[in-house]
């Protein structure tokens, strides 16, 4: 018996708006076919209950697509199997079984393949945790199947296998081990072959990019490191692809699938950088790729991490030049370090509002010089002063309120009156602006 699996293409999440999920599909699975297997196996995840993050497909959208899987699975012919993953809804596996003669959908249940008894497990991952004697338990009881006593054995599930708060635990693979051949489990997007270092104990790569496990996909890497006058080009082997397992060789291999548009990741680490340089570089990286020939068969991936002393945000500007890249919204994971007017690096949190209040007291000479030096402000240290002993007045510091539009606005009210007598660059209102925008956002 020749088995083909895949899992993970998550195709209604895969909202990318420059990418096709559904054409590469199709290319897919005849590359699947041209393996010769018997059956294909689906190890969850491949129909997605949403199209972004936090928007569910509404119900038209997703009969629309449902249109085209169905040609898509008629045309591949052979028997398909496939189980839930946390990301599916039941009703619609339920509804390919009835509308696409060669699509099973299983729950729970074992099924023969030939000289193989397969046991469908739904996904038991539909939270932060996992209760471990439930799944013992669905062991166990599945361990007295008389019936498959005299077969090769392998399990299809869609589980946590990996070294994480909400992971099963090893105890509950091993058991499982003793009862199967191979345990064969979707949801990790990754392709291991000895998943807790046990044999045939196998986690499938995801078939196709979708934003599940973003950031983790790329195929080509610019990554900047703070310290380095340039950036480094990595280039790796597509992630995404199936697997071919032959139960009477006993061999279990990746068959590796390269998507119509490739993944480049653009990460530039703030640590130590301002707003500006970070700015820079991503210019810098941004117009090496608007030169490349092949452009338009990238999807962009852009990220900032590391320490940052500035509002991060305000970066994702920058991409609005380029708007003729697929670029997609800027991920930051940075860990905010706050700097003083001097220079001084402050973690937070560490100050009680009184602390603030002091320490500000003593930084006002050094606002007043840098605002002049960096926005060409003559505001002296009298003026500034009055501003602060007004946020201190109307406990700005100690009632903040839950709104970041409403403390925004709060503290505009008392520095904006104390500007109006002083000299300000043209491009003060249009900053401003800028600023309650990306707050609004």
């Amino acid at each position: 018996m020749r088995l083909a699996i895949i899992g993970d293409g998550h195709l209604f999440q895969s909202f990318m708006s420059s990418y096709d999920p559904l054409s590469d599909l199709k290319i897919a699975l005849e590359k699947v076919k041209s393996e010769n297997p018997d059956a294909l196996l689906i190890a969850g995840d491949m129909f997605d209950v949403k199209k972004t993050p936090g928007t569910f497909l509404r119900h038209y959208e997703g009969e629309g697509l449902t249109i085209t899987v169905r040609q898509i699975l008629r045309n591949f012919g052979l028997p398909i199997f496939s189980i839930r993953g946390n990301h599916e809804k039941e009703e619609v596996l339920r509804g390919l079984t009835q509308t696409v003669e060669n699509f099973h959908y299983k729950n729970n249940e074992w099924g023969i393949l030939g000289n193989v008894a397969i046991y469908f497990m739904g996904t038991h991952f539909e939270g932060d945790f996992y209760e471990p004697e439930a799944i013992s338990g669905i062991i166990r009881q599945i361990a007295t199947t008389p019936e498959i006593r005299k077969r090769r054995k392998l399990l299809l599930c869609h589980e946590t296998f990996a070294p994480l708060p909400n992971c099963l635990p090893m105890q509950v693979i091993e058991d499982a081990k003793k009862l199967f051949d191979w345990i064969l489990n979707g949801h990790m997007h990754f392709w291991s072959e000895q998943a807790y270092r046990l044999e045939n104990v196998v986690t499938l790569p995801a078939l196709l990019p979708s934003k599940v496990v973003w950031g983790k996909y790329w195929v080509e890497q610019f990554r900047w490191r703070h310290k380095a006058d340039e950036p480094e080009l990595e280039k790796r082997d597509s992630p995404f692809g199936y697997v071919t397992l032959d139960t009477e060789k006993g061999s279990i291999k990746f068959c590796p699938f390269t998507p119509s548009k490739r993944i480049l990741e653009v990460s530039i680490e703030a640590t130590g950088l301002t707003s500006g340089e970070v700015i820079k570089r991503f210019r810098i990286v941004l117009e090496e790729i608007r030169a490349m020939k092949d452009k338009e068969a990238l999807i962009i991936l852009p990220e900032v991490y590391g320490e940052a002393s500035f509002v991060t945000t305000f970066i994702k500007d920058v991409l609005k030049d380029y708007a003729e890249l697929n670029l997609e919204e800027l991920r930051i994971n940075t860990t905010s370090k706050i700097i003083t007017a001097s220079g001084k690096a402050v973690s937070p949190p560490l100050l009680t509002p009184e602390q603030v209040f002091t320490e500000l007291e003593k930084e006002l000479p050094k606002i007043s010089e840098k605002l002049q030096a960096e926005l060409q402000m003559d505001i002296d240290s009298k003026k500034l002063r009055k501003i602060l002993n007004n946020i201190r007045k109307n406990e700005l510091i100690e009632k903040i309120p839950p709104r970041t539009t409403t403390r925004l606005e709060n503290l505009l009210d008392v520095v904006i009156p104390e500007l109006k007598e002083v000299e300000k660059p043209e491009t003060f209102e249009d900053d401003l602006k800028n600023i309650v925008k990306r707050v609004k956002e």
